[in-house]
C-alpha cells in the first residue's frame, strides 16, 4: 500500500508541475485539480498495471502493458485538463501528453 501512496503522490506532484508551466494562475487551483484528475485516473491505472505484470511475471518496467495503460490514461484526462482549466482541447492534449511522458519517464527511476 506504501508503494501505491509514494506513487501517487510522487504522480500529482510531477503533473501538478506540468501544468504549472503551462497554465500560469492560481496555484492552490492547479494543485487541487491535479489531485482531481489523478485521483480519477491512478487507482484503476495502478490496479491494471499490478493485475497484468502479476499475471505476465513481468521485471521490467518498460512493456505493452504499460504502453497501453499509458496511452490509455493520456486519452482518460484530456476532458478533464480541458474543462476544469478551461482551455482550448489543443492545450489540454499538449498538458496531458506532457504530463504524462514525465510521469511515466519518472516511473522508470523507481
Amino acid at each position: 500500500m506504501q508503494v501505491y501512496f509514494t506513487a501517487l503522490f510522487l504522480t500529482i506532484a510531477v503533473e501538478f508541475i506540468v501544468c504549472m508551466l503551462y497554465i500560469r494562475s492560481k496555484t492552490l487551483v492547479i494543485f487541487f485539480y491535479a489531485v482531481i484528475i489523478n485521483c480519477l485516473t491512478h487507482p484503476a491505472a495502478f490496479y491494471i498495471y499490478s493485475i497484468f505484470s502479476e499475471k505476465s511475471d513481468l521485471n521490467n518496467n518498460f512493456n505493452i502493458y504499460f504502453l497501453i495503460i499509458e496511452i490509455v490514461v493520456f486519452l482518460a484526462e484530456i476532458l478533464p485538463i480541458k474543462y476544469l482549466f478551461n482551455i482550448s482541447l489543443k492545450k489540454a492534449v499538449l498538458i496531458s501528453l506532457s504530463a504524462n511522458i514525465a510521469t511515466a519517464a519518472l516511473s522508470f527511476a523507481f
